[in-house]
């Protein structure tokens, strides 16, 4: 048996919290003595206090736990458990990181509105690991990389749909070859928790990018490439248009009507 500052101090918790669980009857001490009401417990219970703690940090009121603990939750119920919280937090932060890259791209084009040209930017863009299928479109052209595209995302959208997997930032990376006109093409969602049967798991590194918000049809989407080119020649970084590695986030892109769509382009700059 051990006292009460202990016991916290072995659960990693207040002793505050341990008095507020023992009146509210989710986890009472082993013993109380009748005299000085000083409480001990038993060292067995951490295994109950832990399960408490978990169950608190998965979002479940105290009167949720209470009725777990008193029913018992063994290990594997609580790893379950863990997993499926843990997906419900990772697809949150997907969905509220691309809220937030939307909104950033639209204050960005409130930005250049009061400008003559268009806005680039350099900065770090983050790790993403996409589900993802890939193509090779013969040479880097609208003509043959929209079309390898189109036909990818169809494919991606078909086979998520078909598990349930939720979709968030369609990505699409455009790898060119040393040397050669093909251009490999990858198409994809932001990785939900789990891997997507039938989907490969793709992971674009952090990088540095010089990047511009397009908006509207995909077919005026040249005129950023071309801002881009014109910017990396005048920063020294002409080599990298000789097999360059361009992004697209498709921040707003709903529907077939293109006229609203919002897409970042980014330039590989490392």
């Amino acid at each position: 048996m051990v006292n009460i500052g202990e016991f916290a101090r072995l659960g990693g918790v207040s002793t505050r919290m341990l008095r507020h669980y023992d009146a509210i009857g989710v986890l009472k001490p082993a013993h109380v003595d009748p005299s000085s009401g000083r409480r001990s417990y038993d060292v067995t219970q951490l295994a109950t206090l832990n399960r408490l703690v978990a169950l608190k940090g998965l979002g479940f009121s105290l009167d949720e736990i209470g009725r777990l603990l008193g029913e018992g939750v063994d290990p594997a119920e609580m790893k379950g458990m863990l997993r499926l919280r843990q997906a419900e937090f990772e697809r949150r932060v997907r969905h509220d990181r691309h809220i937030l890259d939307r909104v950033t791209a639209r204050l960005r084009l409130i930005e250049q509105e009061t400008r003559m040209n268009t806005t680039i930017e350099t900065k770090q863009a983050d790790a993403v690991t996409i589900a993802s299928l890939s193509a090779t479109a013969i040479d880097a052209s609208p003509q043959s990389t929209g079309h390898v595209l189109r036909d990818l995302f169809d494919q991606v959208i078909e086979r998520m749909e078909a598990v349930h997997a939720d979709r968030t930032t369609p990505v699409a990376w455009f790898i060119s070859a040393d040397g050669r006109a093909s251009v490999e093409v990858i198409a994809g969602y932001a990785l939900p928790g789990d891997s997507v049967p039938g989907l490969q798991a793709r992971s674009l590194p952090v990088v540095e990018v010089a990047s511009t918000i397009h908006q509207g049809p995909m077919s005026g989407i040249a005129t950023a490439y071309q801002e881009l080119a014109r910017w990396a020649e005048a920063n020294g970084h002409h080599k990298l248009l000789e097999s360059p590695r361009w992004r697209q986030h498709f921040l707003e892109a709903d529907g077939d009507d293109e006229t609203h769509w919002i897409v970042e382009l980014q330039l590989e700059l490392t």
